[in-house]
């Protein structure tokens, strides 16, 4: 092999021209048309001849391999490459789609959304297998642990549907139609609001379910969100994409290695967090069926702000990432600091837009019932000043973090402000202390301002200023 690469290097006859010393031909004009022109034969051997000098890396693995070798010739920017995708087996779609293979890159997607659906069965097995356990733990009463068991099995069940969305949407994504994946997203949050409102409240028709209506306007919403995301990749990517002869093309054993290989790392700190999310419903559970229900009133709400605030980072990622791409370190964090300020302030006026529209978001709800919308009130203005801390953790660790290729730290940030802080915080505040849920729903939101400490300060270590290099 590194034989015929140097042959392919300094071989004239790439060039147009003849040479053999067998023959005594010398640089003799041929009539086939060349592939090069003289000018980028001579770099080539001038190249050749001098120092060589291979970038630094500490991994040399099959993942991104030429990154910091290969330089583009239009901009002169090595080839580079950022694990921002937010699951891991986007980067192996990613790899196949831009490599040419499109044909391995969909069925990489159909391997995606097949691994992601069969371990979320998995995880939705052992909490209904811990189910009991989990439900005696939070209370002594049996009607709270009846009423724990009405919503979080239920809930648990929108891991399946939102496996399956979430998988085709990181597959969209990273072939670079992430239109449809958004629109999806948007359907579905919709779908969560109207849901919420019809079945907790029993509206048109409806019965009231209360707080296990909420946890149904989950798996709904998701699984709505779930349909409309597969009809579009369908009908706008690949008509083929569930088609039962691409099932063995999905269940190649060296795709299916790469997408575990690269994913199971972050699946890993996915699941903990998702586990810890559980233990707030157990814990909140136990502050009684009017605290669930405001849950799952505020939920919606929080997750609409929210898509706002990760619209930015990923806009925080891609300025950044070029930056670091130049090595441009300083400007990098020129426009770091300027993206968070930025943020803040965006966070401010959606906190302001939050609080403002509390009458009519409060109207909405109108059946919850005084005491329901009494204290969802005070949670809404709890939210209101959390979404500013939450804006800058989100833009420090996705915009500043991950674009330089920083995906360790920050699961390990959300472990550790989760299960370190926030969840003994919020057992604390409910099992001991007794305090109203807007405390609650700021010691649940404890874990923003653990994180956004961490974040600050992996942040100003500047470890992040960086070229990516494999």
């Amino acid at each position: 092999m590194r034989r015929c690469l140097t042959d392919l290097l300094t071989h004239p006859i790439y060039t147009g021209h003849i040479c053999s010393e067998r023959y005594g031909i010398n640089w003799l004009k041929a009539q086939h048309e060349p592939l090069i022109t003289l000018e980028t034969f001579d770099k080539v051997q001038e190249r050749r001849a001098g120092t060589a000098k291979a970038p630094k890396r500490k991994n040399i693995g099959d993942h991104f391999a030429l990154r910091g070798i290969a330089v583009c010739d239009c901009c002169e920017v090595p080839l580079r490459s950022s694990f921002t995708i937010c699951n891991g087996a986007g980067v192996v779609v990613a790899q196949f789609y831009g490599g040419g293979a499109e044909a391995r890159a969909r069925d990489a997607i159909g391997t995606t959304v097949l691994l992601s659906v069969a371990i979320s069965a998995g995880g939705f097995a052992l909490v209904v297998t811990l189910s009991g356990p989990l439900a005696a733990w939070s209370s002594d009463d049996p009607a709270i642990q009846a009423l724990a068991l009405e919503y979080l099995i239920p809930a648990s069940a929108m891991v399946l549907p939102y496996a399956a969305a979430f998988g085709l949407a990181v597959g969209l994504r990273s072939v670079g139609r992430p239109g449809l994946a958004t629109a999806a997203a948007v359907v579905g949050l919709s779908a969560n609001v109207l849901l919420n409102w019809v079945l907790i409240f029993g509206n048109l028709g409806a019965p009231a379910l209360g707080v296990q209506g909420a946890a149904y306007a989950s798996v709904l919403s998701f699984g709505i969100e779930a349909v409309v995301v597969a009809i579009c990749a369908v009908a706008l990517f690949d008509r083929r994409l569930f088609a039962p002869a691409r099932l063995p093309g999905y269940l190649n054993a060296d795709t299916m290695r790469k997408v575990l290989r690269v994913g199971l790392p972050i699946a890993a700190g996915s699941v903990i967090w998702a586990v810890g999310i559980f233990m707030y419903s157990v814990v909140t559970a136990q502050a009684g069926p009017e605290a669930l229900a405001v849950l799952g009133l505020v939920t919606p709400v929080e997750s609409m702000a929210i898509a706002i605030m990760i619209g930015l980072s990923s806009t925080a990622n891609v300025i950044v990432g070029q930056q670091l791409g130049r090595s441009n370190f300083r400007g990098a964090v020129v426009d770091a600091t300027a993206l968070v300020a930025w943020t803040v302030l965006i966070a401010l006026v959606v906190g302001v837009a939050l609080w403002l529209a509390k009458p009519a978001l409060l109207w909405l709800y109108g059946g919850a019932g005084a005491s329901v919308l009494a204290v969802t009130d005070d949670v809404f203005d709890v939210l209101a000043c959390v979404l500013v801390i939450r804006a800058i953790n989100v833009t420090l660790v996705v915009g500043v973090l991950r674009a330089g290729a920083d995906t360790i730290s920050p699961i390990v940030m959300d472990v550790s402000a989760q299960w370190l802080v926030a969840i003994p915080l919020t057992a604390a505040a409910v099992l001991w202390l007794g305090l109203p849920f807007p405390w609650v729903f700021l010691a649940i939101n404890a874990e923003e301002m653990a994180r956004l400490g961490m974040a600050l300060w992996r942040v100003t270590r500047f470890g992040w200023l960086r070229r990516i290099r494999a």
